[in-house]
């Protein structure tokens, strides 16, 4: 029994603002080496316009090129209902929508307000429910903004009362500019987790400032179960300036893992993995683990026998 849900998103959140066109073929190659490393869920892709995210712009492309077994540990991202009816019509059951916790980045990442966003939430989860599907919302800038600065805790609440109304199934609180602190995050999760409980709860955090490992420990423990991250540490969003690098999947398992929670990735494929991946895509992944190896533990040397 494993109690750690780990998705990685490094196909679609990683991908999306790579400075070079990154192929269908290299993009399912990652999807289906994340899911033979033991991911239990991957978001693959997203059904966004492709005149604001050109990445995606083969989503339908990447999907049809995959087993409905495969689809079924899948989750693709959405900005609206038309968006959910091209994910359902791909096979896949699980979508994302995001709304911001602040007006400014919700206007500038999906283009209406907040209100407007909470009653698309509602429409989406219906309907994919309907399908027999589930629908899963990350509120964005949930520890700082990059245009209004920083986000109270009573704003993120709130807004996660009102969508835990609109009776989607995980509401992910999310770092999106990578401002958040261990101390944030053990206090606004602790505050999450006693409206929502563990298993609708997730928690999305960005390294940009090199605390994403920290971050992850700081959730763990008040007892979020369920994480966003990306192999390599590679992604950002292209609508908040700087925000540079997902943390990495598997820096963040190893740092999960030394706690002691468990989980089905294998480490061995993970970094196998953002090293082949990295060579593909001609660019250096972010991530510490791949490039330095896992460490295997080593007998102690006794003194006097020639070791250092």
């Amino acid at each position: 029994m494993t109690d750690i849900v780990w998705t990685d998103v490094a196909p679609r959140d990683g991908v999306q603002t790579f400075p070079h066109p990154v192929s269908t073929e290299a993009k399912i190659r990652m999807i289906r080496g994340l899911l033979e490393a033991g991911a239990p869920r991957v978001e693959a892709t997203s059904f966004v316009s492709p005149k604001w995210v050109p990445q995606m712009a083969d989503a339908g492309d990447v999907l049809a090129s995959l087993t409905d077994g495969e689809k079924s540990r899948l989750r693709v991202l959405v900005p609206n209902l038309r968006g959910a009816e091209l994910a359902i019509a791909a096979g896949v059951p699980n979508v994302l929508v995001t709304i911001g916790a602040t007006e400014t980045f919700n206007h500038r990442n999906v283009n209406r307000p907040i209100a407007a966003s909470l009653e698309g939430c509602r429409d989406i989860a219906v309907r994919v429910h309907d399908a027999g599907g589930t629908c899963d919302v990350a509120v964005s800038v949930a520890f700082g903004c990059p245009f209004e600065g920083r986000v109270a805790e009573t704003t993120v609440l709130d807004l996660v009362e009102k969508l835990h109304g609109a009776e989607v199934d995980e509401i992910g609180i999310a770092d999106t500019i990578g401002v958040a602190t261990p101390a944030a995050v053990s206090s606004l999760m602790e505050a999450v987790l006693a409206e929502l409980g563990d298993d609708l709860t997730s928690l999305h955090v960005h390294d940009t400032r090199g605390l994403g490992v920290a971050n992850v420990l700081a959730g763990y423990e008040v007892g979020v179960r369920k994480y966003d991250g990306s192999l390599g540490g590679i992604g950002g969003c292209p609508f908040a300036p700087r925000s540079t690098g997902n943390v990495c999947s598997e820096d963040a398992l190893l740092g999960l893992a030394s706690v002691g929670a468990t989980f089905t990735s294998d480490l061995d494929a993970y970094c196998a993995l953002s090293a082949e991946m990295s060579s593909l895509l001609g660019i250096e992944f972010p991530g510490k683990v791949y490039r330095a190896g896992l460490w295997k533990n080593r007998p102690i040397v006794e003194e006097g026998t020639g070791g250092e």
